[in-house]
């Protein structure tokens, strides 16, 4: 097994400020390194990786995995998903669909889409807390991250 040798950059857009809460906690309980970064809007996210509107003086840096949310007001995670895809700068970072939706349509669209992995959501903090744990060694030390 591989250890990666950085910080793991993740990006998390979420609109829910409950599953955002309950992830910032748990992933600052795990122990790997991280830097997580979240977002409650995926416009405002697609302009934080394009470096755009309010984000237009950041320097461009990709996240090195995404957690996305499909159900969003405005622009869902699907549409989201098929932008960062579209673009040759953003389409190589990992979009890892992260909600409470299990419909096997959600599934196959996210696929079909781009999306890396599908995850539901757990219900409780301690299934999401060893979910999470499990995630983290995954990306840190099996699989390979583009640079």
């Amino acid at each position: 097994m591989k250890a990666y040798s950085t910080r793991l950059k993740i990006l998390l857009v979420d609109d829910s400020e409950d599953d955002i809460l309950m992830a910032r906690t748990v992933f600052g309980q795990l122990g790997f390194p991280h830097d997580l970064e979240t977002m409650s809007e995926a416009a405002q996210a697609l302009d934080y990786l394009r470096c755009a509107g309010k984000f237009a003086g950041r320097k461009f840096e990709l996240p090195d995995l995404l957690l996305l949310d499909i159900n969003m007001p405005m622009m869902d995670g699907f549409s989201l998903l098929r932008a960062l895809k579209a673009d040759p700068a953003l389409k190589k970072i990992p979009v890892i669909m992260l909600t409470t939706s299990s419909s096997q349509s959600d599934v196959t669209r996210s696929y079909e889409s781009g999306a890396a992995s599908f995850i539901t959501k757990p219900s409780s903090f301690e299934d999401y807390r060893e979910l999470m744990s499990n995630f983290g060694r995954y990306w840190m030390m099996v699989s390979a991250l583009p640079q």
